[in-house]
């Protein structure tokens, strides 16, 4: 049976089944399958226990995975920029009704981050990597990123902001942390 549990504000699913087993056991397969067995007897609170504490290993086999599967890509570099464009027109409404100019969009390949915002340059720059990234996770980076315009560091008030424009922040960043950039 699939159960879920959260782990480091990661929503896990794993497979969960009941066998004549002594120990808990705790498997993850290179396509990211996560598998425990237990006896039908050890109560699930236990079960949880034994796989929080997993934790580390389990996301250090699942990035391990996932940096070895080849990467999909969902558009080509020439698309993403496009949609990246498309994307700052459609969100800029939002911040120009709170005084922000129209910022220079620039692309580049980076190694270890999806955008940039210079405010006090008014320039925004994106990784063409995102080419590798569903919309969803594309749209949350180009929010990101304008948000910095009304705050410019990773404040708590900086994520009251996105959270505003953008409620699945959260869910879409964790995605990101599977894409490999490098």
């Amino acid at each position: 049976m699939i159960k879920e549990i959260n782990l480091k504000n990661l929503k896990i699913k794993y497979d969960l089944q009941y066998k004549k087993v002594k120990n808990i056991n705790l498997r993850i397969k290179p396509d990211g399958t996560i598998h425990v067995s237990a006896n039908k007897l050890v109560p699930q609170n236990i079960i949880d226990e034994f796989i929080i504490s997993k934790t580390d290993f389990i996301i250090n086999a699942l990035n391990k995975y996932a940096n070895k599967n080849p990467q999909k890509q969902y558009f080509t570099e020439d698309e993403i920029k496009n949609i990246i464009l498309a994307l700052c027109e459609k969100v800029y409404p939002y911040f120009e009704k709170q005084g922000i100019k129209y910022p220079q969009i620039k692309f580049r390949k980076m190694a270890s981050r999806w955008g940039s915002c210079h405010p006090t340059k008014c320039i925004l720059t994106f990784n063409t990597n995102l080419m590798y990234a569903p919309i969803e996770c594309v749209e949350y980076v180009v929010l990101h990123e304008f948000t910095h315009f009304l705050q410019p560091n990773h404040s708590a008030k900086f994520y009251e902001e996105l959270a505003d424009v953008c409620p699945d922040w959260k869910e879409c960043r964790q995605k990101l942390k599977y894409i490999n950039i490098r």
